[in-house]
C-alpha cells in the first residue's frame, strides 16, 4: 500500500463490504483517493504498469458474489439473533445453495492450481466475510482431492460453521451444537454438511470440542474444513486471537499444528493450495531485489516466479527478468516479504 503514489492508475476497482464501488477501475489516484483507500482498510490494490500488463489477476470468488454472500450471512445472523433459538429460524437454503454454486462456478472457471485467500481487513466484516473464504478454500481442496460430488455439502457447511455463535455468544464452546441445530431446521442439508458443522472444532489429538473425539473418528471432510477455517480466520481482522497474521505467519502457525491439532496429511493437503504470495504481489527477495510475482506453484507456494523490477540498490532495472525460485540455481534466494516501501 505504501507504493501508491498520486498519478498512478488503478487496474482494478475497489468495493466496500456491500459490493458498492468506492473507486472505479481506471481511476487516476490523487492524494484524496489514496487517503480514502487507506481509510477503507484495503490490504492491496492493483496498479497499471506496462511492465506487468501481461499478468492476469483472477479473483477466486468474484467481488459481486462475495458481496452478496456477506449480505446473505449478515441477514441470516440477524434472523438467528431475533429468533433467540434454533427452533424458530427459517434458513434461506435456496439462497445459500445459489451462493455455493456461484463460488463453485468461479473456482471451476479458472485455471488456478493454487488459491488466493483475500484477508478480511475490517473487524466488523469478520463474521460475514471470512466464512466465504473458508467455503472457497474448502471446496477447492475437496475438488482437488477427487471429491467433486461433495463440494456443495462442504460449501454449505463452511458458510454456517459459526452461525451458532449468534445464539450463545458468551459460550463459544457450544456453537457447533447450536450451528447444527440451525441446520436441522431444513432437511435439505445433507448428513455430510451436518457432520462438518458439528465436528469442525474437534482436533486430531482429542483436544477439541464438543465431544473431544480424535483421529479417524473425525469426518475427513470436517478435517479439511477445520484447517481451512483456522487459516482463513488467522489472516482476518476481528478473529478470536485478536491479531491478524500475514499469510506467511498464518501458514507457519497452521503447519506447526500438523500432527497435533490437525492431521498431518490434511494440513499438507490443504496448505499446498494456498497462495502466500499471489500473482501480482510485489515482494522483496533476501538478495535485496524487488519484483512482482508472476506464477505460483502447487506445493511450492513459498517459491514463486518473480519478475525482478528493482535491483538490490533500489534502482529500477533496465530490463525486467524472471527469477524462478523453484529452480535449483535459485535455491538460496528467498522471499523476504511483501514490499512495503
Amino acid at each position: 500500500m505504501e507504493h501508491m503514489k498520486p498519478g498512478m492508475t488503478l487496474a482494478e476497482g475497489i468495493y466496500n463490504g456491500s459490493g458498492v464501488t468506492q473507486v472505479s477501475p481506471g481511476s487516476v489516484l490523487s492524494e484524496t483517493a489514496i487517503a480514502r483507500i487507506r481509510q477503507l482498510g484495503i490490504s492491496h490494490v492493483f496498479i497499471e504498469d506496462p511492465r506487468t500488463d501481461d499478468l492476469v489477476i483472477r479473483d477466486a470468488v468474484p467481488w459481486n458474489v462475495a458481496a452478496r454472500g456477506r449480505e446473505l450471512l449478515r441477514d441470516l445472523a440477524e434472523r438467528v439473533r431475533e429468533a433467540g433459538g434454533p427452533d424458530h429460524v427459517k434458513v434461506p437454503f435456496d439462497d445459500l445453495l445459489e451462493l455455493v454454486h456461484d463460488i463453485e462456478d468461479g473456482l471451476q472457471g479458472t485455471d488456478l492450481n493454487v488459491l488466493e485467500i483475500p484477508p478480511v481487513t475490517r473487524p466488523e466484516d469478520y463474521r460475514y466475510a471470512y466464512p466465504i473464504n473458508v467455503a472457497a478454500l474448502s471446496m477447492f481442496v475437496t475438488a482437488k482431492a477427487g471429491l467433486p460430488r461433495r463440494t456443495t455439502d462442504v460449501g454449505l457447511a463452511a458458510l454456517l460453521l459459526d452461525i451458532g455463535m449468534e445464539l450463545a455468544p458468551e459460550e463459544p464452546e457450544k456453537h457447533p451444537e447450536m450451528s447444527l441445530a440451525v441446520l436441522r431446521q431444513d432437511e435439505r442439508f445433507s448428513a455430510y454438511s451436518r457432520a462438518i458443522v458439528f465436528q469442525h472444532e474437534e482436533r486430531h489429538d482429542g483436544s477439541g470440542y464438543p465431544r473431544g473425539i480424535a483421529g479417524d473418528d473425525i469426518d475427513p471432510l470436517a478435517k479439511i474444513v477445520s484447517v481451512a477455517d483456522m487459516y482463513c480466520s488467522l489472516i482476518s481482522e476481528g478473529n478470536p486471537m485478536g491479531e491478524r497474521l500475514v499469510p506467511q505467519e498464518a501458514f507457519d502457525y497452521v503447519t506447526s499444528a500438523a500432527g497435533f491439532e490437525f492431521e498431518r496429511t490434511t494440513v499438507l493437503g490443504v496448505m499446498q493450495y494456498v497462495a502466500l504470495y499471489p500473482v501480482g504481489t510485489m515482494v522483496r527477495l533476501n538478495t535485496g531485489e524487488c519484483g512482482v510475482v508472476t506464477r505460483v506453484y502447487k506445493g511450492l507456494t513459498t517459491r514463486p516466479t518473480v519478475r525482478v523490477l528493482y535491483g538490490a540498490d533500489g534502482v529500477e532495472v533496465a530490463r525486467p527478468y524472471e527469477m524462478v525460485l523453484a529452480e535449483p540455481e535459485h535455491q538460496t534466494v528467498l522471499v523476504a516479504g511483501v514490499c512495503e516501501d
